[in-house]
């Protein structure tokens, strides 16, 4: 149908690739391609995203353009939960962070800042002196 086809054309205009309409997934990049997955989300024009590590394998550019088009979608009135490891350039739309270890809540509020060789860029989160997934696991929920 006509409104549809619109809700794709704006969907795909919000994420930065309506000039890639019409290419096979196969022939976009790991960023292109989450930013179309993203994009198909949105068509439904959603109240609720509830997004599993959306920025992995995504080079910065392609972060960039979700992180400003999830601000879009809350600024719109939507509700973006996040799962994420790294905030990235997401932190600064992030106002609630649940911090998760071992299953247990170790901290709901404001994203904490991150510490020591935690705080360095590049970062490694293989942990190999941890158990396995004793690593914190943050959710931002943006509103």
């Amino acid at each position: 149908r006509r409104a549809d086809r619109e809700a794709v054309r704006r969907a795909l205009e919000q994420v930065g690739m309506s000039d890639r309409a019409k290419d096979s997934v196969d022939a976009l990049s790991g960023g292109q391609h989450q930013r179309v997955l993203i994009a198909r989300a949105l068509a439904a024009e959603p109240e609720l995203l509830i997004m599993d590590e959306p920025m992995a394998g995504v080079d910065l550019a392609s972060q960039e353009v979700l992180a400003r088009t999830l601000r879009e979608q809350v600024d719109q009135g939507a509700t973006v939960l996040l799962v994420l490891h790294e905030l990235g350039p997401l932190e600064p739309l992030i106002d609630r962070a649940v911090v998760l270890r071992e299953g247990c809540v170790t901290h709901d509020g404001p994203p904490p800042r991150a510490l020591g060789q935690h705080a360095l860029p590049g970062h490694d989160h293989v942990h190999p002196h941890a158990p396995a997934g004793a690593g914190p696991i943050r959710t931002g929920l943006l509103s």
